[in-house]
């Protein structure tokens, strides 16, 4: 949960001095923020119960690539959109959940909003931040092969994909998590499957069964996938059955799918809410509103093989 802190001054406008009472009001909204979006619109929020409150910020459509925009601080600027009249910031109470409230073309009736403040100037500011993961059952970290705090230049299988990034490590058209390199799950690769025991893990042997046939070789049916060739029932693959050593040259990688988790924290600088019903002003001290977390799917190509 997020704690955020408000100023409230209630504005008090005399002929002979401008006086007003101070008080602080904390607001616990999760830091996790849900969006939605329309033709031309974007509204991002975040929504707690007991009391029902909201907060909430109206932007441009445009500001979603926003959420996958990652710059480096030291060469430009992070994304930012100024607050207006029609770019509002809210923060709103409610008579009950407000969920149907958002997302919806026709807002319901009810529930009834209590209080609503809105800031219209203030920036808005975007700050995302990317992990990747080839989630192969590895923890990034301990894909750092050579040891050098580098995860860029471990390349097993020489595709042009680093390992941690590369759903098959060794190029031998079995997927690492289907070779088995954590086989209790407990986060400790040192027992990683070695079929053959030669000191090499499944996962980074590119003949699993020592038979003098690579593993990406033992696919007589061709379908660039080598657990689907068994000839021998009993034993199971052919890949890791060192009496088959029949050879189909094969030299196309499959596909390779890998993950993209963008964060992105939205902060507001320089606003201050008002209640025009009341004239009551809250000010905005936390800047920090939440974090949106998008992710990606997608395929890596890797280079042909030479």
């Amino acid at each position: 949960m997020k704690r955020i802190i408000l100023l409230t001054a209630y504005l008090i406008t005399l002929v002979s001095c401008n006086d007003g009472d101070v008080f602080v009001s904390e607001l616990n909204f999760p830091e996790t923020l849900q969006y939605c979006e329309g033709n031309t619109d974007l509204i991002v929020y975040s929504i707690k119960e007991s009391p029902y409150e909201s907060l909430s910020i109206k932007l441009p459509i445009s500001n979603k690539d926003y959420f996958t925009t990652v710059v480096d601080p030291e060469i430009e600027e992070y994304p930012t959109t100024a607050l207006s009249e029609t770019n509002t910031f809210n923060y709103r109470s409610y008579s009950g959940d407000p969920s149907a409230i958002f997302c919806n073309s026709l807002p319901p009736s009810s529930p009834a909003i209590l209080s609503n403040y809105t800031a219209n100037s203030g920036t808005v500011t975007f700050t995302t931040s990317l992990t990747q993961d080839d989630d192969d059952g590895i923890p990034a970290d301990l894909e750092d092969i050579n040891n050098d705090g580098d995860l860029t230049n471990d390349d097993t299988d020489g595709d042009g994909i680093p390992n941690y990034l590369d759903s098959d490590d060794d190029g031998d058209n079995v997927p690492t998590i289907n070779e088995k390199p954590d086989p209790n799950g407990d986060g400790d690769i040192s027992d990683a499957l070695d079929t053959d025991n030669d000191g090499i893990p499944d996962y980074l042997d590119t003949d699993d069964d020592n038979d003098g046939t690579i593993t990406r070789y033992e696919d007589t049916n061709n379908d660039n996938d080598p657990t689907t060739d068994i000839t021998d029932p009993v034993i199971g693959h052919d890949y890791l059955n060192d009496q088959v050593t029949t050879q189909t040259i094969n030299d196309i990688y499959r596909d390779h799918t890998k993950t993209q988790n963008y964060s992105c924290k939205i902060t507001i600088q320089e606003a201050v809410l008002s209640n025009t019903a009341t004239s009551e002003q809250l000010i905005y001290e936390d800047n920090f509103i939440g974090t949106i977390s998008t992710v990606v799917s997608g395929f890596s190509y890797p280079v042909p093989f030479n």
